[in-house]
């Protein structure tokens, strides 16, 4: 298969280069990924502006722009020149499950992937505790395993057609996993972040983001509580939207016009 990857860490993140180089032991791997770190950008798209691209090597280029740019170059235009069977992002260094998945570009990177046609995923790997990861760094190898030796099975759950929809993976920074299963619902996310808004002179202020403390409860059937008994967690997220129902919560009669 011919394969993109891209990720919102930067071209030169190790869980993009490692994960790229399982995967092209057996298809055609492509990288279009951002020149530097991009996290927590969502779906931003630029529209307005040019972004530079830059070869750096046979089949991996650089992007100026965000994660869904270097997505959309590489799915809707002529510089790879190949027909793209699946979009891989990632493997992200930090999780993307629940909540997260509003924010992410690397779920963002998957999700324009399904919306173009090509069936997508991402990877993200959710440390056991980030002392631990400042001491001993992020342990991939064990998902990019997993990823590639499955890559055909995963891409074959996402759907391509309304309501698209992209997989998402998450697993805990470990060297060996218990099994895979299938999140039966998102976890929920409690940030508790907050902005200092502070006063430069006269009219002008700037803002400081103050990152809270996550809170997430462990609950076995979400994709949070799958990853923190060991287990592989993988689900499919919708990339269309999808309305909750109202029907049985509104009476229509009762607005004015």
């Amino acid at each position: 298969m011919n394969l993109l990857l891209s990720n919102d860490d930067g071209f030169d993140s190790p869980g993009l280069n490692i994960l790229a180089k399982r995967l092209a032991e057996k298809h055609t791997v492509y990288i279009i990924a951002p020149s530097s770190n991009r996290s927590a950008v969502s779906h931003h798209i630029t529209m307005k502006e040019s972004n530079t691209i830059t070869k750096l090597s046979d089949n991996i280029y650089s992007c100026t722009g965000y994660p869904v740019d270097c997505i959309f170059a590489g799915l809707e235009s002529s510089l790879l020149g190949v027909k793209i069977d699946g979009t891989v992002s990632g493997i992200n260094k930090g999780a993307n499950m629940g909540t997260d998945i509003v924010y992410s570009g690397t779920c963002a990177v998957a999700r324009q992937g399904v919306l173009s046609g090509v069936p997508s995923i991402a990877v993200s790997l959710d440390p056991v505790d980030w002392n631990t990861v400042e001491k001993e760094g992020f342990k991939f190898d064990a998902l990019a395993d997993f990823t590639a030796k499955n890559i055909e099975k995963l891409l074959g759950l996402a759907r391509t057609t309304p309501p698209r929809a992209f997989v998402n993976i998450n697993a805990l920074s470990i060297e060996k996993y218990k099994g895979v299963k299938f999140a039966d619902e998102p976890c929920i996310r409690a940030y508790n972040d907050k902005v200092a808004v502070i006063h430069d002179k006269d009219d002008k202020y700037h803002t400081e983001f103050i990152m809270g403390h996550n809170q997430t409860l462990v609950v076995s059937t979400t994709d949070y509580g799958c990853c923190r008994e060991g287990y592989i967690a993988v689900s499919l997220v919708y990339a269309d939207p999808v309305f909750a129902q109202t029907t049985e919560l509104v009476d229509y009669k009762d607005f004015s016009v």
